[in-house]
């Protein structure tokens, strides 16, 4: 119950906070996403270091605070052009290393794929919050999620007995996923409401949301894995790191962008 505890207080505070940080919006939420980004962008580094590879600082760093100042002030098109640049320069700079027992092209894909996985992912909330009615929207992406990992977890604790995906997150279990989908898409059908979708937008949409959210947080433990470890960090008592706290939102953030843009057509 202790365990319990700790995450409990944690998610609140976290919860708390990160809801204040979205309500205000503007230069304050752009520079909160991408200090989390950041913080994110280490764990995942200290990871990859640990599986004994050496990730490219300055590439992935800089790709992640490009992509997040870039939802703000750039266009998809400058976004893909100042992509395309910088892998050309930094593969070149690739083959200026000469050191023994190096890895550069490997150095450098994980390190790509740390700013594609965090940086990019992320800044889709920034481009979702700075869209009218961005705020709705933004809170579409937090609560389902928020609802979808919590009735996971404790359904799960209490009543799983069937292993979900058992070769990547032993706890984890049909149980468990169910009632995060029913959890993620009910509360989406609320929040849809409310922001004028039909139900059964509404519900395909908190459908969708629920499903993205279990995949994000499978895929996390399926780099952890590869790399032994248990947490990506130890930042929030009862929830491990900030890529642990946020993996779900990644994915669940980038299916509510994608259907905004899609549908709504914003």
């Amino acid at each position: 119950m202790d365990v319990l505890r700790r995450r409990i207080i944690s998610g609140v505070i976290y919860g708390s906070v990160t809801l204040m940080v979205v309500y205000v919006g503007g230069v304050l939420f752009g520079a909160a996403v991408l200090a989390v980004a950041i913080l994110a962008g280490r764990e995942y580094q200290r990871m990859v270091s640990r599986g004994g590879y050496r990730p490219l600082y300055a590439l992935q760093f800089g790709l992640t605070a490009f992509f997040v100042a870039g939802a703000v002030f750039l266009t998809p098109e400058l976004i893909l052009q100042g992509l395309a640049l910088a892998l050309v320069a930094s593969l070149a700079w690739q083959l200026g290393s000469r050191e023994h027992g190096r890895r550069p092209f490997l150095d450098w894909a994980l390190s790509l794929g740390g700013a594609l996985y965090v940086g990019l992912l992320f800044s889709q909330f920034v481009a979702l919050r700075n869209l009218p009615g961005g705020l709705g929207w933004t809170l579409l992406v937090l609560f389902p999620t928020w609802i979808c990992d919590s009735f996971a977890y404790l359904f799960g604790r209490v009543w799983g007995k069937h292993p979900f995906f058992e070769w990547i997150s032993p706890k984890k279990t049909w149980e468990g996923a169910v009632a995060g989908w029913i959890g993620g898409t009910g509360t989406a059908l609320v929040i849809g409401h409310m922001l004028g979708l039909s139900v059964p937008l509404a519900l395909a949409l908190g459908v969708a949301i629920s499903v993205a959210a279990t995949f994000g947080d499978l895929v996390e433990s399926m780099i952890k894995r590869q790399v032994g470890v248990k947490d990506s960090g130890s930042l929030l008592p009862g929830h491990g790191g900030i890529l642990d706290r946020i993996d779900s939102l990644l994915f669940a953030g980038v299916v509510v962008r994608c259907f905004v843009f899609g549908v709504i057509g914003a």
